[in-house]
């Protein structure tokens, strides 16, 4: 593979490298570029390329093959990709604002310190790409509708490390919901039942950590279902439906007032059961809301 790429970038002398370069500027160019066949499209034959600082707004690049090209510290503003390969191309230091890739393969490629101000990326494979330092938002990217569910998690897990690396802790908790959303739409189609439902229970309880509210919201059912049952049981001999809900809501959240006492032992073994199920749920929300005030 290593002599392949070192042969296509060999081609690439400066007479071929400055054709190469008019042409994606739209300039015309008498150098005879070379062009390839593949799935009955007929691409331009860019693979290898290297370029670097020069300026290359506004391109409209179409069906052009760029795996394992080279662009350092260059501009594509307004640039337009459609059809692309870029699959392991490199793209270090380049400015990408308004640059729009579309039904490109990204695959396996790396960016690297690129400004994605306003860009977008859509229908496009971006399985293994990986993007250090790059400031490029969630709302920017549409994926592909019929990515495996494990694909979609290798890339929101690149998307959500750089979003962290960037500090756009917002969209890294986004993608941290998706990432363990696709986890759980792979375990469904492996048919891994027993992680599947786990995953499924952390999701509806308070959405991976990412969704406190329905944490809250469980929090509310846990205290009016200790309270139901305590009150069937008759936990407190004398005492109303809502005395009992009211026993429960003090010990799920541990205040224990003291006022009132359960008597029989499934009554105390209940009590102590809601109240650990409290410890627990109370402790999660308090991480949970925490790490959203934290990072905004």
């Amino acid at each position: 593979m290593e002599d392949r790429v070192a042969d296509l970038r060999s081609r690439w002398t400066p007479e071929a490298t400055a054709a190469a370069v008019a042409l994606l500027e739209s300039r015309p160019t008498s150098f005879d570029l070379p062009t390839m066949e593949h799935g009955g499209v007929t691409y331009l034959d860019l693979r290898g390329l290297r370029v670097e600082q020069t300026q290359i707004d506004k391109a409209f690049l179409r069906n052009v093959n760029l795996r394992w090209a080279v662009f350092r510290d260059v501009g594509f503003k307004n640039a337009r990709f459609v059809g692309c390969n870029l699959s392991q191309a490199t793209l270090a230091e380049c400015y990408l604002r308004h640059a729009k890739f579309e039904k490109c393969d990204l695959v396996n490629a790396h960016f690297d310190s690129c400004d994605f101000s306003q860009a977008s990326i859509t229908e496009s494979r971006i399985d293994f790409a990986g993007f250090k330092n790059c400031e490029i938002r969630l709302e920017n990217i549409a994926f592909n509708a019929d990515a495996t569910p494990q694909a979609m998690v290798r890339v929101c897990r690149s998307l959500k490390l750089n979003a962290m690396s960037m500090g756009n802790f917002a969209d890294a908790g986004e993608l941290t919901y998706l990432e363990k959303t696709f986890e759980r739409r792979a375990l469904y189609a492996h048919k891994d039942w027993g992680a599947w439902l786990g995953s499924l229970a952390q999701d509806l309880v308070w959405g991976y950590g990412e969704k406190p509210w329905r944490l809250a919201l469980a929090m509310l059912a846990n205290i009016l279902i200790f309270g139901s049952v305590m009150y069937a049981v008759d936990a407190l001999p004398g005492k109303t439906f809502w005395e009992h809900v009211y026993f429960s809501g003090i010990t799920y959240l541990t205040v224990g007032y003291g006022d009132l006492a359960p008597v029989s032992p499934i009554s105390r073994f209940l009590s102590v059961l809601n109240a650990g199920t409290g410890i627990a749920t109370f402790g999660m929300l308090i991480a949970a809301v925490t790490k959203k005030v934290m990072y905004r």
